[in-house]
């Protein structure tokens, strides 16, 4: 069986053994995994690297995971597996309405969770991409489905350095050169106003949430998929 493209798991578990048996078991079977012990860790994964799917125990040193997969704002746009030892019709009820597409009872066969990650996988991605585009000589950015919005100088720059490599933390101080300015000198406050403002900006106009994430005290990251118009020769 063979992977959509470019595939990445994250595996939420505490118990050591039990992640890496499922992170090595998911790789051998052709897909990107990595795993993390705890909540707090999650998090600054997420912050870091792009997930499509996420394999989530509920029973975490540092909270509920439930609590935590209602409050994830891109919860609707990953597939998550919930695996827990909690089984009853209720914790069930519970899983499926805070996102979980699947919701596995412990002990997990790992054959049975690599199938269904490679079935909710293609569900994710039926067909290609479609991607944001920025136009960096008419500055205008341009939602999956072809509307734009025209940028100003400033969210210009911002998104193009972002767009430099969609999924990876751009810190603060290499976002204020990219601005033109000194990070010795630059109030960080003014670009907390200037992604702000591009949010709405984007969601008024276009209809669609502007997918770059805040990695707090680090930077941002455009965490959709964005090419450049006119490609690059």
């Amino acid at each position: 069986m063979t992977p959509p493209a470019q595939t990445r798991v994250l595996v939420i578990e505490d118990e050591t053994d039990l992640r890496e048996a499922m992170v090595t078991y998911l790789e051998m079977e052709g897909l990107s995994a990595d795993g993390v012990g705890s909540l707090r860790e999650a998090e600054l994964h997420l912050q870091r690297q792009a997930v499509d799917v996420l394999v989530l125990d509920l029973g975490l040193p540092d909270g509920d995971g439930l609590d935590w997969l209602s409050a994830q704002p891109q919860r609707l746009e990953r597939g998550v597996v919930v695996t827990t030892a909690r089984g009853e019709v209720r914790h069930r009820l519970s899983g499926v309405r805070a996102g979980a597409d699947i919701y596995l009872v412990k002990p997990v066969q790992l054959e049975e969770l690599s199938s269904l990650i490679f079935n909710l996988a293609r569900r994710l991605r039926p067909g290609p991409v479609k991607a944001w585009s920025l136009d960096k000589t008419a500055w205008q950015l341009a939602s999956p489905d072809g509307r734009a919005v025209k940028l100003t100088l400033s969210e210009h720059a911002l998104l193009a350095k972002l767009a430099e490599s969609p999924g990876r933390v751009v810190a603060r101080q290499e976002l204020v050169l990219s601005l033109g300015h000194d990070p010795s000198y630059y109030d960080l406050r003014r670009m907390e106003i200037l992604v702000r403002r591009l949010r709405n900006k984007v969601r008024d106009t276009l209809g669609y949430p502007l997918p770059v994430e805040t990695a707090h005290s680090q930077g941002y990251a455009f965490t959709g998929a964005i090419v450049f118009r006119p490609m690059p020769a």
